[in-house]
């Protein structure tokens, strides 16, 4: 997907002429390497993320250590959680981490208070973006309590193929049991079965989508 200009945030038209100019002043980009902290618990609040390039994992962490993954946002998206520090509908904190090389536009967090309070245009869009990642919060808790681990595999999989628009998957299984909330052995077990049905081939450093169809079936 194309970069986000400010632009093409939806308020931008509601904005006044003060407003843009304060927005556009105000921006700063920041560059991530993969596997490095965008957001945690404790951290300043960093304000909404304009996804330019690259992709964030946005993830829930227990206190023994055991992650769940709400949401993967890409180039083109906007994360407003990054700011959930001013938002008091949200009472669930969330890490964030680059999953590749990423590359954001931050709006900080005191003007996106300020236009907040200014604006209900910008009120309703952060809100309404915010209610969003709720619900993949709550689909990620579903799925962890109504899925089996293979439908977990079998539906990150078919989601990973589509989001990258191929169906080999350059990524460890290190990296699949992060993003299901699972014990790296259990995927390794479970990916092994996939394989021995034919419906993925497992080569050094990534899995290959061989049956699409069948492992949709068995989603």
């Amino acid at each position: 997907m194309d970069r986000y200009p400010l632009q093409q945030l939806p308020f931008w038209g509601r904005l006044e002429d003060r407003q843009r100019q304060m927005l556009e002043q105000s921006v700063r980009r920041m560059e991530y390497c993969s596997g490095q902290i965008v957001r945690s618990p404790g951290r300043d609040c960093l304000g909404a993320l304009l996804i330019q390039r690259g992709a964030i994992r946005i993830y829930l962490l227990s206190q023994e250590g055991r992650e769940a993954t709400i949401a993967r946002m890409t180039a083109g998206e906007v994360c407003v959680l990054s700011a959930s520090c001013m938002l008091s509908a949200i009472t669930f904190d969330v890490e964030m981490m680059a999953q590749e090389e990423t590359e954001v536009l931050v709006i900080p967090v005191q003007v996106l208070s300020q236009l907040m309070q200014e604006n209900l245009y910008v009120e309703n869009f952060v809100y309404k973006t915010a209610a969003e990642r709720f619900s993949d919060a709550i689909s990620a808790v579903e799925r962890m309590l109504f899925l089996t681990l293979e439908q977990r595999v079998a539906v990150y999989l078919l989601q990973e193929a589509d989001r990258r628009g191929e169906e080999t998957l350059r990524l460890t299984q290190e990296q699949m049991a992060q993003a299901i909330g699972s014990a790296r052995e259990a995927v390794t077990r479970t990916l092994k079965k996939l394989s021995d049905a034919g419906l993925v081939e497992l080569f050094r450093g990534g899995v290959r989508i061989l049956d699409r169809a069948a492992l949709e079936e068995r989603s």
